[in-house]
This record gives C-alpha cells, structure tokens and sequence, in this order.
C-alpha cells in the first residue's frame, strides 16, 4: 500500500473541508507548530532545571572547595593544616587512583590467566608438529572460525524454519486484503 501522493503536490487543508485544501508553497521556510514551540521549550526548561543546574553546582562547589584548599595551602592558619591538607590530598590521591589500580589489576589478572590457558591448552591438544609450524594464536583462530562455521550451518538450517510461518502469514494477508478489496468494488488503481 503506497499512501504517499504520486503527484507532485501535496496538499493540506486549510479548513476541514477537502474542497478546501491548499497546495504547499515550496519556497516558504519550515515553520514548526506550536506544539513542537512547546516541546522544545519544555526540553529547554527540564534541562536547565535537572542537567545544568545541578552540574552548575556541582562544579561551583569543586571550585570553591579547591579554592579554599589553595588559600589553605599557601596562608595556613594553623599548623594542623597542613595534617589537614595533607589528608585531603591522600583520599584525593586514591579516589583517583582506585579505577586505574582496578583496571590495571583486571588486566594481569587476564593476562595471568591467559598464560596458563596458554599453557594447558598446549599440553591438552596434543599437536604440537601443528603448533610448531603454524604457531598456537593461528590453531586458535582456525578452531574459532570452525565453530563459527558451525554456528553458521545450524543459522542457515534454522532460518528457512523461522522464515516460513512468516512468510506464509504475510502472504496470506496480502490475499486477504486483495481479495476484499475486489469484493467492495475497489480497482487496482486507486489502491496505487
């Protein structure tokens, strides 16, 4: 069913009444609706109250703390400040140090286990002449691509299976629809 206009003009109403529909004017500029004037300005309003304002303040806050943290340093009143600053840079220090100690520790982590799969894997195969001459990352990639075959040969048998149902449904209904369709009297060029 093709419900765009084959004609080069479309047509908007004017009024309610179709005799009264008014061809677009192509050279005027879009113009959005009132009701997209409202959404956008709604979008504008919940941004600046829950996205900027919040990290306005949120940002203002970190400023003001690390200003007040320099004039700290620089004119302590005390001389337990300097405990105090000294304190606040370590837990800076190791907030910040935690997700890269966490990552960098995830990866010897894997690469530790990576040499003892490595390893186990070369003792399990039993084919070393093939692991000699072609070198144990290509055994790996051509047992990957082996069972991606099969992957692929079960998708290509079970494809045809799911599809069918489908298929049939659809052209049932396009039958349906046709059949009804030269049931009311309709032709084929006004479904065009």
């Amino acid at each position: 069913m093709n419900s765009a206009p084959n004609d080069s003009q479309t047509y908007y109403p004017s009024s309610g009444n179709p005799e009264n529909w008014t061809p677009v004017n192509q050279a005027e500029t879009f113009v959005p609706t009132a009701v997209q004037l409202q959404r956008a300005k709604d979008l504008k309003r919940f941004n600046q109250l829950a996205v900027y304002l919040p990290l306005g303040l949120i940002t203002a806050a970190a400023l003001g703390f690390f200003i007040y943290l320099l004039i700290l340093a620089i004119w302590p009143p005390y001389e337990d400040t300097r405990l105090f600053l000294s304190g606040v840079a370590d837990i800076i220090l190791i907030l910040f140090l935690l997700p890269v100690m966490l990552i960098f520790g995830l990866l010897v982590a894997g690469l530790i286990g990576g040499i003892i799969y490595w390893q186990q894997s070369r003792k399990a195969d039993g084919e070393p002449s093939l692991q000699n001459k072609y070198g144990r990352f290509r055994l790996l990639l051509w047992k990957l691509d082996q069972k991606l075959s099969g992957v692929y040969r079960q998708i290509d048998q079970l494809m045809p299976k799911l599809a069918g149902p489908v298929i049939k449904f659809n052209a049932t209904m396009a039958y349906i629809n046709t059949r009804l369709a030269r049931l009311s009297g309709r032709s084929d060029a006004t479904n065009q």
